[in-house]
């Protein structure tokens, strides 16, 4: 039981790692050839795994950006975990994103990202990374802001938080004017407008 228990972290590791393998393979394919060109067998074939190894592991080709994108996002997560006490939030949060694509993990980082957000078959990859990410970001905000025995509110503040980063840097991406802090800054401002007019 216990050489078991021991098993299965590093079971789920090497699993997470081969998903990432496949993932980085296929977004860097993606990046030079296009994704219409790139089918299931070009990236298994240049992973060295088997079509059915790969859907193993994915339901389609649309699906293997996933773990890609979400490693991106844990830039994001391990900045925002170290924004200093004294740090305006939406300062510290606008560094962390500026971190997260001015320090990208591959070289394709960004044009992924582009793709993601361009195209309607990875569009569903995209934003579920971000309802991933808010999930992850709810106990690093609740715990900034006293939130902890809110988890609604705390809830509500995550998931507008990553809303806000996601459109801020869509805008940036759609218009690649000048700087990505003032698409940011803009978004997360916006946080502290009321949502609903008073009756």
């Amino acid at each position: 039981m216990d050489d078991q228990r021991r098993g299965e972290p590093l079971t789920a590791r090497r699993r997470q790692a081969t998903q990432l393998e496949l993932s980085d393979v296929a977004a860097r394919l993606f990046v030079e050839r296009g994704f219409a060109a790139v089918t299931v067998q070009d990236i298994a074939a240049a992973t060295g795994v088997s079509p059915r190894t790969f859907h193993r592991y994915f339901p389609s080709k649309a699906d293997v950006v996933h773990p890609g994108l979400y490693e991106g996002m844990r830039i994001f997560l391990r900045r925002v975990e170290a924004i200093a006490p004294e740090t305006p939030l939406v300062e510290g949060l606008v560094d962390a994103l500026d971190a997260m694509v001015e320090e990208p993990r591959t070289a394709w980082d960004d044009q992924l990202r582009e793709l993601a957000v361009s195209l309607p078959a990875l569009r569903p990859a995209w934003l579920r990374v971000h309802e991933e990410c808010a999930g992850d970001l709810q106990p690093l905000l609740a715990q900034r802001i006293g939130l902890q025995h809110d988890p609604v509110v705390a809830r509500y503040v995550s998931f507008s938080v990553v809303t806000a980063c996601r459109l801020g840097m869509e805008s940036w991406m759609a218009s690649r004017a000048g700087s990505r802090r003032p698409h940011l800054e803009r978004c997360l401002q916006l946080l502290t407008l009321p949502v609903l007019p008073t009756p």
